[in-house]
């Protein structure tokens, strides 16, 4: 009797280790996920250009120069909860459109529940070793100039996959 407790407890823990391992999130810390995006972008053909000042202490919004665009791509990690002040109340700028991005899914207007979901969803398949997907606790905000249809085709799904083109410990551009 013993013998099988041990075994269950030892299972469960294997288990447990294992789970927790393939359900790793994806860097979590500003700098991992603004070289995530940085990394995106680049492989897609747009040029990071700068830092600006973001409306939320959490993260910087990043400047993109997109081909055949009059104005920048900008970019802007945001808590998936969506209960920062700032994107509750601000709207995109003037001849923007403005996109909540969150592995392979796109909103026009924050959604919690949506986000909540697609996050479960891929963490269920992760643990089973099913999605390439890291899970994140941000969305990527996406301001696009309007004119520009090259901005609706930046793919951003690898700034979440876990081999990434961004490993945890790479570097982001220089202020």
């Amino acid at each position: 009797m013993r013998v099988w407790a041990h075994a269950l407890l030892a299972a469960v823990l294997v288990g447990s280790l294992v789970s927790r391992e393939r359900s790793a999130e994806a860097p979590v810390d500003s700098a991992g996920l603004e070289s995530a995006a940085v990394s995106v972008a680049r492989a897609q053909g747009l040029a990071f250009r700068e830092y600006r000042e973001s409306d939320t202490d959490w993260g910087r919004t990043m400047a993109f120069d997109v081909p055949g665009c009059s104005a920048p791509l900008l970019a802007t990690w945001r808590p998936a909860t969506f209960e920062d002040q700032a994107t509750a109340q601000s709207a995109p700028r003037r001849g923007y459109g403005r996109q909540y991005v969150y592995f392979d899914r796109k909103w026009s207007h924050p959604n919690r529940w949506a986000v909540s979901i697609q996050r479960m969803k891929y963490g269920l398949l992760a643990l089973f070793g099913q999605a390439d997907y890291a899970t994140s606790s941000y969305v990527l905000e996406v301001e696009a100039p309007q004119d520009c249809p090259a901005a609706e085709n930046v793919d951003w799904r690898p700034a979440w996959t876990r081999t990434g083109l961004a490993p945890l410990g790479a570097t982001a551009p220089k202020r």
